[in-house]
Formats: C-alpha cells, sequence, structure tokens
C-alpha cells in the first residue's frame, strides 16, 4: 500500500484525515497510520478508501499509476469523480456537498 497516495487522493478531494476517517467508519488515527505507512489496511479497508477517494484499489497498492478507476476513465477530474461515484452510492445530500465544496 502506498499511503501517499492516499493523502494525495484525500487532499485533491478537499478531505482533512477527520473527513475521511468519518467516510470509513474509522478512527483518525488509522487513517494517519495508512497514509505513514506504519499499519496496511486489510482488503476490505482498501476498497473503501479507493470507493471513498475515487480512484482505483490499483492505484492505492501501487500497480498503476493512474489514479482512475477504470470505470470513470476519460476527461473526468477529481470533483466530477467524486460527484459521479456519490450518485452511484445513492448518496445524493453528498453529491450536493461536492458540489458546493462542502468537505464536511
Amino acid at each position: 500500500m502506498r499511503g501517499e497516495r492516499i493523502r494525495i487522493a484525500r487532499e485533491e478531494l478537499g478531505y482533512t484525515q477527520e473527513d475521511l476517517a468519518e467516510r470509513l467508519d474509522t478512527a483518525v488515527l488509522q487513517i494517519n497510520r495508512y497514509e505513514n505507512e506504519k499499519t496496511e489496511p486489510n482488503g476490505d479497508m482498501i476498497k473503501k478508501i479507493a470507493l471513498a477517494l475515487n480512484v482505483s484499489s490499483d492505484y492505492l497498492l501501487g500497480l498503476v499509476d493512474d489514479p482512475t478507476p477504470p470505470t470513470l476513465s476519460g476527461t473526468l477530474n477529481a470533483k466530477e469523480r467524486a460527484v459521479l461515484a456519490a450518485m452511484r452510492r445513492d448518496e445524493r445530500l453528498e453529491a450536493i456537498r461536492v458540489i458546493v465544496g462542502d468537505s464536511r
């Protein structure tokens, strides 16, 4: 797992470690450990992180350099991918927050 990739993707979306921890239902300290490579997330957590950050799990694992999930490839920027991913999860309020720039 490449912890720096979690941090980069998180920051591109304007999320704090607290924001990501809340989205993943985990502790802020755990996010810090992942980003600093003090601990490795399990497969389920890698999937959750990838979905929350709108990147591929292969990108998080360092297998590819393109963060864009194959299903979201094309000309979408990070914010557009975040809106689309939220809509696919049926999280309309989250999609609206991304659109208006509210990173709660």
